[in-house]
């Protein structure tokens, strides 16, 4: 059968090899100790292997589990139970080290057996998860030859631990029995699942049952020792268990490089700088673990080498190795639901800037069709007062000259209709679209200038320009339509009557501050919280936008926009440049 470990051929010939050299190199540990002999054996070479090989694997798990919504080779509750069995299998081995490298005891039953019972049941609950995904299925001829199988299987095991057995109390015999019968249990979906990989190859499936086989093999020949009363730490038997957790080590590994080929949209993983989290926010955690890593590791080394280098003590090995591994997995716990939290809060927060902006343009949307018999009104009556005008110039004498103050008033009067609509549809423009920024460098004056010449400026109003001027980075374009705005609406504030508009410019250590004061009647006390309010506005022809979009043009450049009465004054502060910041003039 041909494996594809994927694209990458690379990564599949790497960790191929890798784990054929594993292989090798536990057995042939194992095989040098049965027939030279290797001092301290258990010590040096069983009790660590035991204890990496199997904390590894409930390491991958975990990372696994984080990694699931993107892993299409098993389902996610399947993955879940096949993680709870290698973890049962960890707290076993390392249960059964206590008692067989520290306290040199052998109870029995004792707590390693509740877990070397349980692994086997989820692993169980893991495969027939996995069935029913398939949603294939299953004739009976094949549960009914899995089932054979397994009772022949079952039946040498429970004749030969019931013999030995018999004498015992009733809870030990249960619990001798209760070994055959869950390995017996588990090969049914084993089988089942091997026959369906028949038709349908799937390499990581294939591989954790050939772990399965091989844990249930040994397990049975385990028990026929133990009946014998020939088994012993280092025996060949081991090897048989170290390769199940090698195997199933690796295929984790391989599951996760998997799921590395579906990867999240990259909207939904936007980078942190984005929500202003720095280095240290992203690594802190991850930092923090390795130093304490690091740490217990110095510690430990120190003292198995450096504190006591000529002890014995199997307690002090044993707990060295125990401790060593528990760190590490619960910091690889620690560090990845930190990096699943970090991704689940950028998810959320992103999520809600979009829910954010379809709110933003459904209310825009939604004061849009409030405006329009609005806007269809206001229109209508300037349009109506341009058609008078011009139909009364139209039937003028042919004598009249454009000189005339007839013809000059109805010029006049058509202008100012014209402003006035323009003024309308600029509001309703300023506020439905969305233009980006292109900031630029330059003084405020020059744009109060320019944006001051493309005005009417009645004669009963006078202008009086700032004194002082500000170098600001902003985008011209837009603060021209904000003092146009503003400009406006105190020409539009002051009326017939006499009046004027000051501009005054001013600037402290972190701000630029733009003021435009006009000598207008005051804002209403009711309406002045809600000025910049959609469909607010003061005047009988207003649309209620223009301010809006001041503000919201203010506030893209990180500044303010306010108001205060006596006299009517709009206040623009800008936030000045740093160092950083600052562009050199060319």
């Amino acid at each position: 059968m041909e494996i594809n470990l994927g694209k990458k051929s690379k990564f599949g010939f790497i960790w191929a090899y890798s784990l054929i050299g594993t292989l090798i190199l536990i057995s042939s540990l194992f095989v040098i100790n049965i027939n030279i002999g290797i001092e301290n054996f258990s010590n040096t070479i069983s009790l660590p292997v035991y204890t990496i090989i199997p904390g590894t694997l409930v390491i991958l798990s975990i990372w696994a589990i984080t990694r699931v919504h993107l892993i299409q080779l098993i389902p996610k509750k399947s993955l879940v139970f096949l993680a709870l069995s290698f973890f049962s299998w960890f707290i076993a081995e390392q249960t059964w080290n206590l008692y067989e490298h520290v306290l040199g005891i052998d109870p029995y039953p004792s707590a390693a057996d509740f877990f070397y019972l349980a692994a086997p049941v989820f692993m169980f609950i893991s495969l027939i998860i996995f069935l029913k995904s398939t949603k294939k299925k299953i004739s009976k001829k094949i549960i009914l030859f899995s089932i054979v199988i397994s009772v022949v299987l079952l039946i040498p095991s429970l004749v030969a631990t019931f013999e030995v057995s018999s004498e015992d109390e009733l809870f030990e015999v249960i619990i001798a029995l209760s070994y055959p019968v869950v390995d017996s249990i588990v090969l049914v979906p084993s089988v089942i699942t091997a026959l369906f990989l028949i038709s349908n190859r799937s390499f990581f499936w294939l591989m954790i049952l050939l772990g399965l086989i091989i844990m249930v093999a040994a397990d049975t020949i385990f028990l026929f020792l133990i009946i014998d009363e020939a088994y012993v730490d280092g025996h060949p038997v081991d090897i048989l268990w170290i390769s199940s957790y090698t195997i199933w080590t690796f295929m984790m590994f391989y599951l996760i490089t998997e799921s590395r080929k579906y990867k999240e949209p990259k909207e939904l993983l936007p980078p942190f700088n984005k929500y202003g989290s720095k280095t240290i926010e992203k690594f802190g955690v991850a930092i923090g673990l390795i130093v304490i890593n690091a740490i217990v590791a110095i510690l430990l080394v120190g003292i198995n080498f450096f504190v006591y280098p000529t002890s014995d003590d199997t307690i002090l090995d044993f707990f060295s190795w125990v401790l060593a591994m528990m760190v590490l997995i619960f910091s690889s716990i620690v560090v990845l639901l930190n990096s699943k939290l970090n991704k689940t809060l950028q998810n959320r927060t992103q999520q809600l800037e979009k829910t954010t902006e379809e709110l933003i343009k459904s209310e825009r949307f939604s004061a849009i069709g409030e405006l329009a018999s609005r806007i269809s009104h206001d229109i209508r009556n300037p349009l109506s007062n341009i058609r008078m005008s011009i139909e009364l110039i139209q039937n003028s004498p042919p004598e009249t000259k454009i000189t005339d103050d007839i013809i000059k008033n109805k010029l006049d009067l058509v202008t100012r209709n014209i402003e006035r609509i323009s003024h309308q549809v600029n509001d309703v423009l300023g506020f439905v679209q969305n233009r980006e920024m292109k900031k630029e460098e330059f003084r405020i004056s020059s744009c109060i200038h320019e944006t001051i010449e493309s005005i009417h400026i009645p004669k009963n109003i006078s202008i009086q320009y700032p004194k002082s001027d500000q170098l600001v980075t902003a985008d011209f374009f837009q603060l021209q339509i904000v003092f146009n705005n503003l400009i406006v609406n105190g020409i539009q504030a002051i009326g017939p009557n006499n009046g004027r508009i000051i501009i005054r410019i001013s600037a402290d250590k972190d701000n630029t501050i733009i003021e435009i004061e006009n000598s207008g009647p005051r804002i209403p006390e009711n309406i002045l919280p809600h000025i910049f309010e959609s469909l607010v506005t003061t005047k009988q022809v207003g649309t209620g936008l223009g301010l809006v979009s001041c503000k919201t043009i203010i506030e893209n450049h990180k500044g303010r926009l306010t108001v205060r009465n006596d006299p009517t004054t709009f206040t623009i502060t800008l936030p000045n440049l740093t160092d950083s910041e600052k562009v050199e003039k060319p």
